[in-house]
């Protein structure tokens, strides 16, 4: 048992050793393969991104797992220090009926860019979640306290505020999907570091990370040109490649 720990450790330590940007909690160095910041110009963070793994025995895990599109869940852990309560949610994606113009009015204050030389297929809305309450909090506090429970769950209550995008594309004989979310913590899942594809790189001046394995391609990068309002942006493709991601990112516009 004891050469197995050993040799996981130092498996954790060689992955780590890739990025300069893993800084995971004690309590994630197990499954946590990297944590991104991504920063502004003056080196502000707007942007987190996470990659990790599912671990089967992590109580976490488990409810993050069973999250459906359009479910969020507050979550409150005893031993995590005082009214230390986890908003975990899974935004549904919901057809979009009119035209981008008026998504784009519907999203002010946003500054928006759009891949150009594309053809548009289709559209989807996220809408998000109200933060609990403090009141809501004391509640799952004084539950815990009085049924010893570690961990105490509350649904939150979806509303009608837009906190993102997903916009199909056709380009060529391909498609592609490009997101924006006014919301800019992600945590991606992967079931096994060593066949995915994990790359730094700098997308209209702004931090960014690749992501891909055999199948599926992914770019993200944060973009602050309203100071106080990031944006986090998106492409997803299949079967495609870096550089044919990176140059619709460099290509994108304001003009639709």
């Amino acid at each position: 048992m004891l050469e197995q720990d050993n040799n996981q450790d130092a498996w954790i330590m060689k992955m780590k050793s890739k990025a300069n940007s893993i800084h995971p909690p004690d309590d994630l160095k197990r499954r946590v393969f990297e944590q991104i910041n991504m920063k502004n110009e003056i080196g502000e963070v707007i942007a987190t991104v996470r990659i990790d793994s599912f671990q089967e025995e992590n109580p976490l895990d488990s409810i993050l797992r069973d999250l459906k599109p359009g479910m969020g869940k507050a979550i409150y852990v005893a031993d995590q220090g005082e009214r230390s309560v986890n908003q975990q949610t899974n935004y549904e994606a919901i057809t979009w009926s009119q035209n981008l113009n008026d998504l784009i009015k519907l999203a002010t204050p946003w500054q928006l860019y759009f891949p150009v030389d594309s053809e548009l297929l289709n559209i989807h809305v996220y809408y998000g979640f109200d933060n609990l309450t403090d009141q809501e909090i004391d509640q799952m506090i004084i539950e815990s306290q009085k049924t010893g429970k570690n961990i105490i769950i509350k649904d939150l209550r979806p509303n009608n505020v837009l906190v993102g995008m997903k916009l199909h594309y056709k380009l060529e004989e391909n498609s592609f999907e490009f997101r924006i979310f006014g919301t800019t913590k992600s945590r991606i899942h992967v079931p096994n570091i060593e066949q995915h594809t994990i790359e730094h790189l700098k997308i209209r001046g702004y931090d960014a990370v690749y992501i891909a394995d055999g199948e599926k391609q992914q770019l993200i990068w944060a973009e602050e040109t309203i100071p106080g309002n990031p944006l986090q942006y998106e492409l997803l493709a299949e079967r495609s490649n870096r550089t044919s991601l990176v140059k619709i990112a460099e290509s994108l516009s304001t003009s639709v």
